[in-house]
């Protein structure tokens, strides 16, 4: 029997305006704390770590403004509620989930074996496997926009093209069957190329909140370019 991890945290860290001349966006990390119990059954139980299904769902609502109303016009979603890590496991943002990076952070967690720190892979798994450990995992992702425009839209094809857009971006991340979610909220607008709403929020909002004109018109004075 393969040894048993058990999610114990989810969390939201590091969410920083990205630094990156004619783009928009956020980086943020999604950290999980990871927890291997020993094998049970000695040297019958085998070597290998029974890992939980990575889920990494986003919906992205794309806008176009209708200056004769100057109002903010849906469009439609692309992707919808598309599990990203599914569909693409190889892509660089979920590159520490690979196995070999999981174990990277591992070697440098306190309590790991120095003896160990620089060993083969293969290795440091197996003691892991016997012994059980603890060590947090973060995942980073940089969801952006081009002040210009573009047809590239993150995780799948904008469909507002021009410099003037609004693109929502709601993600759901965690792991199947653990309840535990992380929930969160970006929002992205520009105006002729020039930015106007830059705000990214740690928790789901509805079609609502989204419409909401008072919120709009708070988060478009916030301070975040």
């Amino acid at each position: 029997m393969k040894a048993k991890v058990t999610v114990t945290k989810l969390e939201l860290r590091n969410v920083r305006l990205i630094q990156s001349p004619g783009q928009i966006g956020h980086s943020f990390e999604f950290v999980t704390r990871l927890k291997v119990e020993p094998r049970t059954m000695g040297l019958f139980s085998g070597e290998g770590i029974d890992w939980p299904k990575l889920q990494w769902f986003e919906t992205i609502d794309w806008y176009k403004l209708d200056l004769e109303t100057e109002t903010w016009i849906y469009v439609g979603s692309e992707p919808r509620h598309k599990d990203l890590y599914a569909a693409n496991p190889l892509s660089q943002t979920f590159i520490t989930w690979r196995e070999g990076y999981r174990y990277t952070f591992a070697r440098n967690t306190r309590g790991f074996p120095v003896t160990l720190i620089n060993a083969p892979e293969a290795e440091v798994k197996h003691w892991i496997a016997r012994n059980g450990f603890e060590w947090e995992l973060p995942i980073k992702d940089i969801p952006s926009i081009s002040l210009q425009g573009g047809s590239r839209g993150g995780a799948g094809v904008s469909l507002v093209i021009g410099p003037t857009r609004r693109r929502v971006v709601r993600f759901n991340l965690g792991f199947a069957g653990n309840p535990h979610r992380i929930h969160c909220t970006q929002i992205l607008e520009t105006v002729e190329g020039q930015p106007t709403i830059n705000v990214f929020i740690p928790k789901e909002l509805n079609n609502i909140d989204l419409n909401d004109q008072d919120k709009l018109v708070l988060w478009s004075n916030s301070v975040n370019f």
